[in-house]
């Protein structure tokens, strides 16, 4: 028919078709596949609508065809193949681990195409305006774009280390961080309204240094600069009100509130020393942080960058030092490596992040800290260990793990034991449940409230009895309880972004609320106003609701 009509007009009305019409027209005749095959409208236009148009491989030239369509699209088709199988893969799991060695991960790294689709798709899915519909994709969405983003600060940290570069390796820590923690800024790569543009901000303190510098300036004179411009000018001081606030260690956080701690402060003076052309040594002294050079005379100095600069001997140093009887002197003054300052900013957040408030489990953000240290110091045995233990204590395995070269492989084995037993345990506790028995009175998905606490949460499990340890129902007072263990015990998330283990008779029916839990998604795909639906994952649990 299309033949009595021509070729432009036939293209516009196809612009009106949706895909799936269009491939169903490609195989009724040659005519039909060949107008659908070549036009180079009607695949700019599918390209435009799915959002798979204008990457920054695109140039005004290249062609808009068929070919083009199917590549960009099968690879948005994989992603939401990734993100569905994601789902199935960590139901039965307390954290979310996405492997940095993830096929579809690495493939969309290496692939600079593919890269930018996946940030587009995925991005898309987590800023559509309707939050409450696609909960488990927007979830592992934002797992998938946290990983892809781990990936690339590894590979650019893997380049800092090579360069040098402390400063910028600590800049890419603070990404990691950042990353670690879901922050959108990051995750999207949108300039956060509370942060500074790093390298900005050096090169203007380093302009300002070169104003009041002239030809014949001494090093010591360069050293009287800088304390000036970055400690008076700049406003650059110490943090002692809040010392053990993790983002101490964070070099664009420390920029943005012009506090810091030893380290990082010793890290801006560095990198502003470096841009003058100073040869300033990095000092892992204990408890403190220095930086030394050579003065005019030939001595060595020591600069105490957190008392703002001021220029010290080693005996003075020495004093700073709250050990007493150092026996190994000299060992506190050797100049140390770009990747062992990196090193000990990382244990800096995790020891202060175990005694400050962190927006996440501690345990999964201390685990994702020593993850970027196995590639950091893979022969840290201690890391090591560390990492294990918090792979346990979160009852998942981690294969980055094998990053740390001195895992002897008998150790790796009992791990890989360990981690299979604990996991089998959650899988049992978690056995499918193909009916619901009588005396569960109240539904998965259901909005409720607790009587005693006054918190809201939704339910999205049950156990017909308690099934935790006699120790943990001792703790939690679970006698004190009119029918004690011996009733239904409902999985909840909490309006406070925890997870609770709550007796039947403490759970109150109300009105129905979004819960705004962080791993909403992990059980639910929407919500409808009234309750929220289980997702294929939690239905393959509780197969019962399948029905629904």
């Amino acid at each position: 028919m299309h033949r009595d009509l021509p070729f432009e007009l036939v293209e516009q009305i196809f612009l009106h078709l949706p895909l799936s019409d269009l491939v169903r027209l490609t195989t009724l005749s040659s005519s039909y596949h060949d107008l659908i095959h070549n036009s180079h409208l009607l695949w700019s236009h599918h390209l435009q609508k799915s959002g798979l148009f204008g990457l920054s491989s695109d140039t005004p030239d290249s062609p808009n065809d068929l070919e083009k369509f199917k590549r960009r699209y099968r690879c948005v088709k994989d992603l939401d193949e990734t993100l569905e199988t994601l789902s199935y893969d960590h139901i039965h799991n307390t954290i979310v681990e996405i492997d940095l060695e993830h096929e579809q991960l690495v493939s969309c790294r290496m692939d600079a195409e593919k890269r930018e689709i996946s940030y587009r798709h995925l991005s898309g899915l987590l800023l559509s305006s309707n939050k409450f519909t696609n909960l488990t994709s927007k979830l592992y969405a934002r797992y998938f774009l946290v990983a892809q983003t781990q990936l690339g600060v590894i590979q650019d940290l893997m380049g800092c280390l090579q360069s040098g570069s402390v400063f910028d390796g600590s800049v890419l820590i603070s990404r990691w961080v950042g990353a670690s923690l879901g922050e959108s800024s990051i995750i999207y790569n949108i300039k956060p309204t509370e942060c500074v543009p790093v390298h900005e901000t050096i090169e203007g303190i380093v302009n300002q240094c070169r104003v009041l510098l002239s030809p014949s300036s001494t090093i010591e004179d360069v050293l009287n600069v800088i304390n000036k411009v970055l400690y008076q000018g700049f406003g650059l001081r110490k943090n002692v009100e809040n010392y053990y606030d993790f983002e101490n260690n964070r070099i664009d956080r420390v920029l943005y509130k012009k506090t810091g701690i030893p380290i990082t402060i010793a890290i801006v003076y560095h990198e502003v020393g470096s841009r003058l052309g100073l040869t300033l040594n990095l000092v892992n002294f204990p408890r403190h942080f220095l930086l030394s050079f050579e003065g005019s005379d030939g001595t060595t100095m020591y600069i105490d960058c957190f008392n703002e600069g001021n220029i010290m001997s080693r005996s003075q140093c020495l004093q700073l030092c709250p050990i007493s009887n150092i026996q190994d002197k000299d060992h506190y003054f050797q100049s140390t490596t770009p990747a062992q300052v990196l090193e000990r900013l990382i244990r800096n957040i995790i020891a202060f992040a175990q005694v400050v408030h962190v927006p996440q489990n501690r345990a999964f953000f201390a685990l994702n800290l020593y993850k970027i240290m196995s590639f950091i110091a893979p022969n840290d045995y201690e890391s090591a260990v560390h990492a294990m233990n918090f792979s346990l204590d979160l009852h998942i395995k981690c294969n980055f793990l094998k990053k740390f070269s001195c895992i002897e492989p008998d150790i790796w084995s009992k791990y890989c034991r360990r981690v299979a037993q604990a996991s089998e345990s959650l899988r049992d506790r978690l056995y499918e449940k193909r009916s619901k028995p009588d005396h569960i009175k109240f539904n998965i998905g259901s909005v409720m409230l607790h009587k005693r606490y006054n918190y809201t949460c939704v339910l999205y499990g049950w156990d017909e009895r308690c099934m935790m340890s006699e120790a943990w129902q001792e703790r939690m007072g679970i006698s004190s309880l009119e029918f004690q263990g011996n009733q239904p015990y409902y999985r909840v998330l909490a309006d406070d972004d925890s997870e609770r283990y709550v007796a039947q008779e403490n759970l109150l029916e109300t009105r129905s609320v979004f819960i705004n839990h962080r791993d909403v998604g992990k059980y639910f795909s929407l919500y409808d106003g009234e309750r929220f639906v289980p997702n294929s994952a939690l239905k393959s649990i509780y197969t019962y609701l399948k029905k629904d």
